[in-house]
């Protein structure tokens, strides 16, 4: 198969006005989600990670909390790939680190423990 026939399997389709205001609602409730999550300090994951499940904000659901975990796994990905180590120096990511996180013999990094968090949440309302 060459290029042209794989490209004629995918249906085209622009991304209009809509795609780009549903995008932006979903990335707003992710943030949203992740600040009532994780709180704002490592103080507050490091909360979280010694609770026996993490607090649990309403309003959200199963699919937000998958959704969540998939945006703060790829970016942990990005932030330890050296190719893209320009970003973690940009300034509204270098906020969102923190020390590494101590719990018992654990060490995380301030994305570990974001990620963490959220598996912890999704096997807790999976098996509720």
């Amino acid at each position: 198969m060459d290029e042209e026939e794989f490209d004629s399997l995918m249906p085209r389709r622009s991304f209009g006005t809509d795609d780009a205001m549903r995008a932006d609602a979903q990335a707003r409730r992710s943030t949203a989600l992740g600040i009532a999550l994780w709180g704002k300090t490592s103080d507050d994951l490091h909360r979280q990670l010694l609770a026996p499940h993490p607090e649990i904000p309403s309003g959200f659901d199963l699919a937000d909390f998958r959704e969540l975990q998939e945006r703060t796994r790829e970016l942990a990905e990005r932030l330890g790939d050296p190719r893209q180590r320009w970003l973690s120096s940009a300034p509204s990511i270098r906020a969102l680190s923190s020390p590494i996180i101590v719990i018992g013999t654990q060490r995380l990094t301030a994305w570990e423990a974001r990620c963490e968090i959220i598996r912890r949440v999704i096997e807790h309302l999976e098996n509720r």
